[in-house]
């Protein structure tokens, strides 16, 4: 495990690490912190006239065995020779938790969609090719023993890490539910488990594919959070995106821009596009439901209320996700997340965490 802590220490780690990458190029002359978003990492800027480079710090969890830091490096150089977009790695220590990273600069495909600097039709035109560059690219020579976690999306992953997620940290976490409220949901989401989690490992997918992990720098859309990457279905790559609420896309844009991904892939999807639309119905119900559970666990547990504003636009997406999936295989889940009580008790958590942020 790391022994660096403090900032002024990790800065000056990665300052010699810099020097070394220079050599007598030049000196590092500037280290400055960046803003984190969702992660426990730390990001810094080091510049040396002209050069320029991210610095990472991501203390190491696990002593013995794959870390998350080793799935950051394996899973970037794989990647980078795929051809694929992401940050090449100009130094690395995984033990340490420290690495240099080429700069993608400081606009999120978020910050240009909000703002409203192009075309939202037209740039999410182009993050679909990069997605399905993503999806045709990345399988190829992608292993297993890349994965610190689980390295397939399969059912018993998706009951855990995102349905029973969803119980505990929001249900029960946020809104404050009882157990016993809760625990009616069980067959619903086995069921909804089955659906969306595969067995095949056909295809690799990103996991977070969302608007603040993609970087717009030099006319180029660069790809960013690939260390969570594993086998699954496409579909949950898609799904992301379109349900990001960070942009919060219409959804007759959701739909036009789904059907742009199909007729691009689906040679190399291999399934029908009845069974395409039933994994994306599917897998955005799930998605939708994570989502709200780590908006609830980063606000509350981990003390970033700046979460909590994206409950309510990843709520008002919930309606139509169930009415994809089918309202009628998901009886028990329908009633209590589109039920009067629910929606007053959201209100109310809502009313007062922002109350007291304001505060």
């Amino acid at each position: 495990m790391s022994g660096l802590t403090g900032p002024a220490a990790v800065s000056q780690r990665l300052l010699a690490a810099a020097a070394h990458v220079l050599g007598s190029s030049g000196e590092v002359a500037q280290v400055l912190p960046l803003a984190g978003d969702g992660s426990t990492r730390r990001f810094f800027r080091l510049r040396s006239g002209r050069w320029r480079a991210v610095g990472v710090s991501c203390p190491r969890l696990a002593s013995a065995g794959m870390d998350e830091n080793d799935s950051y490096l394996l899973i970037g150089k794989h990647l980078h020779r795929c051809g694929l977009p992401v940050p090449e790695f100009i130094w690395a220590d995984p033990v340490e938790g420290l690495f240099l990273l080429e700069d993608l600069g400081d606009v999120h495909l978020q910050q240009l969609v909000n703002g409203r600097r192009t075309s939202a039709p037209m740039l999410y035109a182009r993050v679909i090719r990069l997605l399905s560059r993503l999806h045709e690219r990345a399988r190829e020579g992608f292993r297993a023993d890349y994965c610190f976690d689980a390295p397939l999306y399969e059912p018993g992953f998706v009951l855990r890490r995102e349905l029973e997620y969803f119980r505990k940290a929001f249900l029960e976490g946020f809104l404050m539910m009882e157990e016993s409220e809760t625990e009616i949901l069980q067959p619903d989401f086995e069921r909804l488990a089955g659906r969306a989690g595969v067995s095949e490992r056909s295809f690799v997918i990103h996991r977070d594919f969302q608007s603040r992990n993609l970087m717009a720098c030099g006319g180029r859309l660069g790809l960013l959070d690939f260390q969570g990457m594993r086998f699954g279905p496409p579909t949950y790559d898609l799904a992301s995106m379109l349900i990001d609420p960070y942009v919060s896309l219409p959804e007759a844009l959701q739909e036009d821009l789904k059907a742009m991904y199909w007729r691009g892939n689906r040679g190399f999807l291999r399934q029908s596009r009845v069974e395409f639309e039933r994994s994306y119905a599917a897998v955005r119900l799930c998605r939708n439901l994570q989502a709200l559970a780590a908006y609830a666990l980063l606000g509350g547990t981990r003390g970033k209320p700046q979460f909590f504003h994206y409950i309510t636009p990843a709520w008002n997406r919930l309606g139509a996700s169930l009415r994809m999936a089918g309202p009628e295989d998901y009886r028990a889940l329908s009633r209590l997340l589109l039920g009067r009580r629910t929606r007053d008790l959201l209100r109310g958590r809502l009313s007062q965490v922002l109350r007291d942020k304001a505060c």
